[in-house]
């Protein structure tokens, strides 16, 4: 009898074993699938993640984009400097907010509660823009972008007016479309050149402890303070 009762006591314990080990294995395997799935977003502009974080002035290349070749702009950089230093000015002491909404293709532009601006943009088309909460890191007047694979290659010298925001997912001007509205972008927030310029004229990038102008991507916005973000990364500290 009692030797009966060992062998049922053992069997009860190696069935909670089984349990607990089945049940880990099944969290496991939820979140490396989880993982797996979740989307990236390491460089939107991947044949030049590094490089393209730097000012950069091409007057005669060709830009290409969607397997067609484009003209860029040219841009006289002592100009651009010279106009971003006077056009940076503010004296506003409300917080300064950014927010896209996918849902419409929309930016707005915010000091406190009051509207500052309000234009079309292109999100991402060929890649997703990142939904979440950041901050402008860098601004470049001028720059180089490429990136894509295949017939969505591109390759695009004297893109203007550009501020980061997530590794090099930024705002800047898009010469090469004028579809604003519609997403056109490999993950960027494109925009019509006076739209842009605007906007880097007023946003501010970080200065000593100071972070730059906050931004926010929503997958649906109606005002400050109302942001629908479905899975939002978290940018690094």
């Amino acid at each position: 009898m009692g030797y009966r009762k060992i062998k049922e006591n053992n069997k009860t314990v190696w069935h909670y074993f089984k349990i607990y080990f089945l049940s880990l294995f099944l969290s496991l395997s939820v979140f490396a699938v989880g993982s797996f799935f979740k989307p990236q977003f390491s460089c939107a502009n991947s044949a030049t993640c590094k490089s393209d974080l730097l000012v950069n002035v091409d007057n005669n290349a060709v830009g290409v984009f969607q397997g067609r070749k484009v003209n860029p702009p040219k841009v006289d950089l002592a100009m651009v400097t010279a106009a971003t230093s006077v056009l940076g000015v503010h004296v506003s002491n409300d917080k300064k907010h950014i927010y896209v909404d996918l849902s419409t293709q929309t930016l707005y532009a915010y000091e406190g509660n009051t509207q500052i601006m309000q234009a079309l943009i292109s999100s991402g088309k060929w890649g997703r823009t990142p939904t979440g909460n950041f901050n402008i890191w860098q601004k470049l007047p001028v720059t180089r972008m490429a990136g894509g694979s295949g017939a969505d290659a591109y390759d695009l010298p004297n893109v203007q007016w550009v501020m980061y925001f997530h590794n090099d997912f930024g705002f800047h001007t898009a010469y090469w479309h004028n579809n604003f509205g519609y997403p056109m972008s490999h993950g960027c927030v494109n925009m019509r050149l006076v739209d842009a310029r605007k906007l880097f004229a007023w946003a501010d990038g970080p200065a000593g402890n100071q972070k730059g102008t906050a931004v926010s991507v929503c997958d649906q916005f109606k005002r400050p303070g109302t942001c629908v973000q479905n899975n939002p990364i978290t940018p690094a500290p």
